[in-house]
């Protein structure tokens, strides 16, 4: 992955990634949130719009891109800053909490152990073929993942099944982690799939509540999720479950050739 910045000696954008995706980010010293009401000179505005219009050109020297622009809790005005930029909207993701515990689930799960990366990864990108971040993981994503300080095999539950040949199979996971840097400790349904060739059997739910149940014996009070937003079937199941939403996150692209 490269990763470099492009400065005004002020304020700061870094782009990080490759020609498929460069992720932007903006470091501008005014902590004003880009688009916030209370910048009513909008002078926090116009430095974000620059970054954005500076990273672009950066990126059309370099041989063009798409770039990725991230607003974190977005609000009326949040649009307005990207689209000036010639950045469009095109994906919401959506942050989900309840209080914990929930339901009790039967639903036997095991932690995960090393000798189960391969089944694992051939469930994930099966179940993830259409993401743009969990899909098409490598063992090299895994480690990465699993090198983090709030990794836990504890927590990373799979549902072993049994095949038609008497085989034992992944057939679906819930991946927990735990925000220990809130305060207090936050929980979070990180990762969970089925495999696709397990789907209308209500495991997705059963997988869910198996996390929750984790996250609850920790000690912890609540638990979150991120969703997309046209994901209706699992928004549906989230609700049923007591989830709502907290806030929504938007992501911008720009095209550059």
């Amino acid at each position: 992955m490269d990763r470099w910045t492009v400065s005004d000696g002020t304020d700061t954008v870094t782009l990080s990634g490759d020609p498929e995706r460069w992720l932007v980010e903006l470091d501008v010293s005014n902590p004003t949130t880009p688009g916030d009401p209370s910048d009513e000179l909008g002078t926090n505005d116009d430095r974000a719009r620059r970054l954005l219009e500076a990273a672009t050109q950066a990126v059309a020297i370099q041989g063009g891109g798409r770039l990725e622009y991230w607003i974190e809790r977005v609000h009326q005005r949040s649009d307005d800053i990207p689209t000036q930029a010639g950045f469009v909207p095109y994906r919401d993701l959506l942050r989900l909490r309840r209080e914990l515990p929930a339901l009790i689930t039967d639903l036997v799960v095991r932690p995960f152990t090393e000798p189960d990366a391969e089944a694992f990864l051939e469930c994930n990108n099966r179940a993830f073929d259409w993401h743009p971040e969990q899909g098409e993981m490598t063992s090299e994503d895994l480690a990465t993942k699993q090198a983090e300080p709030w990794y836990d095999p504890e927590g990373f539950l799979l549902l072993e099944e049994v095949d038609a040949e008497g085989e034992p199979v992944i057939t679906g996971f819930c991946w927990t982690k735990v925000h220990a840097d809130e305060k207090p400790a936050l929980g979070e349904i990180y990762a969970i799939a089925v495999d696709p060739a397990h789907h209308g059997r209500g495991l997705g739910r059963e997988l869910t509540l198996a996390g929750l149940s984790h996250l609850a014996d920790r000690g912890l009070r609540h638990a979150i999720l991120y969703v997309e937003s046209d994901n209706r079937p699992a928004l549906k199941m989230y609700q049923g479950l007591g989830f709502e939403c907290e806030f929504t996150s938007r992501a911008y692209q720009r095209i550059v050739r």
